[in-house]
């Protein structure tokens, strides 16, 4: 709910309560909540800018904001037009993520700018782990050139995880020294900093008419930047998608997607954040999401290729036999025929052989038969015609502005459908989730379909170990974890427990499992793939983490916790406090075996008292379940 405006008379505080103003070149000083980060903008000789204090400490340094638009540009020569309107949020909601419930508490400040009398808006918002700034534009405004917002970091960065640039967020990720990062080239989001006094993720919330965010580091900074539209774009709504929930916009205005900075004293902290879906609307109202589910999903394409229809019966009785929930029906399905039946009948039979096995199933295609919001309602009310619970659409374009208000459709296509989506060759979340928690995964990233040796391609393992700190904290990615074949393992040096770990370490509420099904029904483990969560209800990041060397996450559902450990490329020893058991419990642990594809099973009581000393290989991992 939100509360009610706040006055004049607040504004004039000079102490930082929520929020004051103060004439001259401070425009703005917004104090979070819990008032341990405080933002200010500012103006300095006419440039628009803000800084972030956490605590006494400047996290954020003062940074470029503005947008040109129609050829001005809104950061120069700025004075405020009108008194900020602050206000005060305060709600939870439910989210199938790291934790059950979202805590949405924040300070907003709405203010009226003019930059050479074209008036617009600058609305910040300040939670007490982090802030975010978003741009209202002028009225009648025709087209973005580019927009100039920056993240100056402090010098003292002790290492930035950041990703190669692709349209697809396909490329590595890394941990480096900020030095070691390419400077003046296109990086994809989201980026992590490790500083002395904690960490900060940038990234962007809430974008539905923008072409997607990208990064380029300039010295200590970092500058917004638009690769699939680097001349600018037209602002314009396309008229078969005008009338869908999300337009672009906030209290019926035009505005811009959230510029973001997470910020954390410590990793348990950055990865629990629920910033960026606190910064996206709510459900629309009346519309009930109750039908979807998170699960687990085998998949045939990965070990395989194509699947043939005469294989389905045994992938679904493999999938009820895992007790797992869904079955995958990817890219081939498209090209069968027997008996005078067409690919859609047969489709249909080998739902309903999965119907009654107790597996649902979703149903993979290429992006290209749906380009237009009328093809690709006609095409996604077919697939829930004939019984599929979900859709994986695959292949899409570039994240203009047009392709970004057709994802917008699609989530609601879906929504108002009751089918589930896993969005493929794609862009990354920006928190849309919680209006639409059937966009359950999505992938947008360098994972184990990268690491496959058909197409001879292998994944260094160092990339593991950076991407929980980078396309991660974007959102849930579909990583397709937990390879057990040991010809695929021996390519890039991955031990069975490290795969397993993936499947706990990489949010996926719904998670496709890449291997072939006789992988994990033959493993010395079955009972825990059988048993494995994929939404929690609490994490933590155990004390050994390290961005880009090792790992590990403890995280409870229910009454159970389960440990996964992913390592990098150096073998090590860890330590695993157990203290955050209440009460003695039953334990199975993984460790590394000998051989890649071999664990060492260890089954025990354990108590909060313990402290776990685990050694890890190289490409290894560990796994435990406590009950």
């Amino acid at each position: 709910m939100v509360n009610k405006m706040w006055g004049r008379a607040c504004m004039l505080l000079c102490a930082c309560t929520w929020g004051s103003y103060a004439e001259g070149d401070n425009l703005l000083r917004l104090c979070s909540p819990g008032k341990n980060i405080e933002v200010c903008v500012d103006t300095d000789g006419g440039q628009l800018v803000y800084s972030v204090k956490k605590g006494k400490v400047e996290v954020l340094e003062a940074s470029r904001l503005g947008l040109v638009v129609d050829g001005k540009d809104l950061g120069q020569n700025v004075s405020l037009a009108a008194e900020p309107e602050v206000e005060k949020f305060k709600t939870e909601y439910p989210l199938f993520g790291h934790h059950a419930m979202a805590s949405d508490k924040a300070v907003e400040a709405m203010l009226p700018l003019s930059a050479d009398g074209v008036r617009y808006g600058l609305v910040v918002r300040v939670y007490d782990d982090g802030v975010a700034v978003r741009y209202v534009l002028p009225e009648n405004a025709r087209r973005i050139e580019r927009e100039h917002t920056a993240w100056n970091v402090p010098r003292n960065v002790k290492k930035v995880a950041w990703a190669g640039y692709d349209i697809g967020y396909e490329k590595e990720a890394y941990v480096t020294r900020m030095d070691e990062m390419p400077e003046n080239e296109y990086v994809c989001g989201p980026l992590t900093v490790e500083l002395p006094e904690g960490y900060m993720t940038f990234t962007e919330a809430d974008c539905e008419d923008f072409p997607d965010m990208a990064f380029s580091r300039s010295g200590n900074g970092f500058k917004s930047c638009f690769p699939s539209s680097e001349k600018g774009w037209d602002i314009k709504r396309l008229p078969d998608e005008s009338e869908k929930v999300l337009a672009g916009k906030y209290k019926g205005k035009d505005v811009s997607p959230w510029r973001c900075a997470i910020i954390a004293s410590d990793l348990t902290g950055l990865v629990n954040s629920d910033l960026l879906t606190n910064l996206c609307p709510s459900p629309e109202e009346g519309r009930d999401f109750s039908w979807v589910k998170p699960g687990r999903c085998l998949w045939q394409w990965w070990s395989v290729g194509a699947p043939r229809y005469e294989d389905q019966k045994a992938w679904f009785d493999a999938a009820a036999e895992l007790s797992w929930e869904y079955y995958l029906i990817d890219d081939g399905w498209r090209n069968w025929h027997k008996d005078g039946k067409d690919q859609w009948e047969l489709l249909k039979e080998v739902i309903d052989y999965g119907r009654s096995v107790g597996v649902k199933s979703l149903v993979w295609v290429n992006s290209n038969e749906m380009r237009d919001a009328k093809s690709r309602r006609a095409y996604l009310e077919r697939v829930k015609a004939i019984g599929a619970s979900g859709i994986k659409i695959d292949f899409i374009p570039t994240a203009t502005a047009e392709i970004m208000q057709w994802y917008m459709g699609g989530m609601q296509d879906c929504a108002e459908l009751g089918l589930l989506l896993n969005f493929h060759g794609s862009v990354k979340p920006t928190g849309l989730s919680r209006t639409y928690p059937n966009d359950i995964t999505r992938e947008a990233v360098r994972g184990n379909e990268y690491q496959i040796r058909r197409y001879r391609r292998v994944l260094p393992q160092a990339h593991y170990v950076a991407l929980p700190f980078t396309r991660l904290m974007a959102g849930p990615a579909d990583v397709t974890p937990v390879t057990l074949n040991p010809e695929e393992l021996a390519t890039g040096g991955y031990s069975w427990a490290h795969e397993f770990a993936q499947a706990i370490v990489f949010l996926s509420p719904v998670t496709h499992f890449s291997d072939h099904y006789s992988y994990y029904l033959e493993s010395p483990f079955v009972d825990l793939l059988k048993a494995a969560p994929t939404v929690w209800d609490e994490t933590l990041v155990l004390p050994c983490t390290e961005m880009g060397e090792v790992v590990a996450y403890a995280r409870r559902k229910g009454k159970e916790w389960w440990i996964g450990v992913m390592n990098g490329d150096k073998e090590r020893e860890i330590e695993i406090p157990l203290d955050f058991l209440k009460k003695k419990k039953q334990a199975v642990f993984l460790h590394d075996g000998k051989e890649l594809a071999s664990v060492v099973r260890e089954e025990r009581e354990v108590s909060k008292k313990e402290v776990l000393k685990v050694k890890l290989r190289a490409g290894g991992g560990f796994v435990g379940r406590c009950y």
